[in-house]
């Protein structure tokens, strides 16, 4: 959602809408106009002031869910709130609600209101409701006034991540402005503790061989010195197929296997990579792993609580995780141990290629505007608002808005009542890098607000304070967002193929499937005999696995 950075960017955002494109308006108010043209309308915003205020104001209405927890203000409501006075008074937008529900209920009323032909002129859409209606003619092609209007500024957070701004596209065309967040945060990192390489002598692994051997001495050699037989290699959570923290995703794509994700199956189609022969492989090296004691006997049972208490008490020296794992899971190792130390790794491959973490496009909804508004340029001047509390010097501005758009007095999370918002998808890697500049040069002034937090905490580790090592291993140096950073760079990271709504066989039979699936690979690692995975492979498909993939790439064929 919206960063907390808003509470001082107003100031900013009159820039910006200076520099950007955000225009007047002199055509008929209303939904009633008839349809405007990309090309009339740009010549018509080219010929006019660029304004920052519809003069005279204009109607919007839209549709929108409520996330749970969400609270206002005394004599507040989502009608009634601060963002939508700074819509009227900066932007001359009255923006009004057809509805507005629950969260929960969103999808339900959403493809009621759709299948009913009953259209607001802004629309929160999932993947499925906005490749329908763009295929029925009733979404407003964005294309072109996307790219001749849209600031350079904001074109930069939007489309940080490419692939992601590119679902919100139809047959080549821009149709909606996508809600990105981050999605290379949760690309899973190699966690290990490089002390007990020291008091072993071993090197730093850089391949799955070296790795397995790791694993062994971690186990059998004694690494902490305490001349007992208590330590595991590598920690496993008992839910290892979806945890990012002690999952196994990053082990499996070691061997070039996707679990619960969709890849392309080098024939122009996809397949589930659950059910392919890359993944019996990783399988039978993670039975031979748990047979010879490498693995905590209670994995199976083990939550990610359990795991972390044998973490933090010096049982376990390898575990995979993504970018919040020093912070989040390992920490308390380090705490608890003066001479404990970790350090993230890129994922070991089993062969020469490269081992590839693999993580879902994070798009949570689209903005489409309705084909028959009369103002299709106003999604311009929200889009615009979204990007201006993320400009760096942000926690220098101020003016009448600087404090009221982001949390009330009470602490009330006001960013949450806009109707179009997005976060940067590389924030937090770009923090990372901006923090370490600052570091390196002692030079604050190019630090956010967020990023001066992290600066901070990370100079209190430095001096000596150990409670906030994690700090340093996510956003200082070394860190997991090094990591991330390398395979950003490299390219050597893929996404999840399918990132549409459920499909009509996933709704009725992926949670039969999902437990299957754990519990047939569970008991592979535990001793079962991998035929079980032949036997998994058949089932998964005869129950509903067929099914679902005919209407994955039926879906799929929508995105070429």
């Amino acid at each position: 959602m919206f960063s907390n950075l808003m509470k001082k960017t107003a100031a900013l955002l009159l820039l910006l809408l200076t520099l950007a494109p955000v225009f007047a308006a002199g055509s008929k108010e209303g939904s009633s106009a008839g349809v405007v043209s990309s090309e009339e309308l740009i010549q018509k915003l080219s010929s006019e002031s660029m304004t920052a205020k519809f003069d005279p104001p204009i109607d919007l209405t839209a549709w929108r869910y409520l996330n749970n927890g969400i609270k206002f203000p005394e004599g507040s409501d989502i009608e009634n709130n601060i963002w939508i006075d700074y819509y009227r008074e900066v932007f001359g937008i009255n923006l009004s609600y057809a509805w507005v529900i629950p969260e929960e209920q969103f999808l339900q009323k959403l493809n009621i209101s759709v299948a009913s032909g009953d259209l607001p002129d802004l629309m929160w859409l999932d993947n499925k409701n906005l490749i329908e209606l763009a295929q029925n003619d009733l979404l407003y092609d964005l294309t072109d006034l996307y790219e001749a209007r849209t600031s350079d500024f904001t074109k930069s957070i939007l489309e940080q991540d490419r692939q992601a701004f590119d679902t919100a596209k139809v047959n080549g065309r821009l149709m909606a402005i996508p809600h990105t967040a981050s999605s290379v945060d949760s690309l899973q990192v190699l966690h290990i503790r490089t002390d007990w390489l020291e008091n072993l002598g071993l090197a730093v692994p850089t391949t799955m061989e070296e790795l397995l051997n790791v694993i062994e001495a971690f186990t059998n050699d004694d690494p902490d010195g305490n001349g007992k037989d208590d330590t595991y290699g590598i920690a496993f959570t008992k839910n290892f197929i979806k945890d990012n923290h002690a999952g196994a995703t990053g082990f499996f794509a070691g061997f070039h296997g996707y679990i619960r994700r969709w890849v392309e199956d080098g024939k122009g189609n996809l397949a589930y990579g659950t059910i392919q022969p890359e993944v019996r492989t990783a399988l039978l090296t993670l039975q031979d792993l748990y047979r010879k004691g490498m693995i905590d006997p209670e994995f199976g049972v083990k939550d990610r609580a359990k795991v972390t208490e044998s973490i933090a008490s010096g049982k376990i020296g390898i575990t995979y995780g993504g970018m919040s794992t020093p912070g989040a899971f390992v920490k308390d190792s380090v705490i608890n141990d003066p001479k404990a130390e970790w350090k993230a790794l890129k994922l070991v491959s089993i062969d020469n290629n490269p081992a590839k973490p693999i993580t879902k496009l994070n798009v949570s909804r689209y903005y489409a505007i309705n084909k028959n508004c009369a103002h299709p340029e106003a999604i311009i001047k929200l889009v615009e608002a979204g990007s201006a509390g993320y400009a760096r010097d942000s926690k220098t501005t101020a003016d009448e808005w600087a404090d009221k758009l982001s949390y009330s007095k009470e602490g009330i999370a006001l960013w949450q009542y806009q109707v179009l918002g997005y976060e940067p998808a590389m924030k937090n890697l770009n923090a990372h890098r901006n923090v370490v500049k600052a570091l390196e040069t002692g030079d604050t002034s190019i630090l956010n607000l967020e990023e001066q937090g992290y600066y901070d905490r990370i100079k209190k580790y430095r001096a000596g304070d150990r409670n906030f090592w994690g700090d340093e291993r996510i956003f200082g140096s070394p860190s997991s967002f090094e990591i991330i950073g390398e395979y950003v760079e490299s390219g050597d990271y893929l996404y999840d193929k399918f990132y549409g709504a459920l499909t009509p066989t996933m709704v009725e039979r992926n949670a039969t499937l999902e437990a299957l699936e754990d519990e047939v690979f569970t008991k592979i690692i535990m001793g079962e005999s991998i035929e079980s995975f032949d036997k998994f492979v058949k089932d998964w498909l005869s129950m509903g696995g067929a099914k679902i993939t005919e209407e994955v790439n039926a879906w799929y064929s929508t995105t070429k």
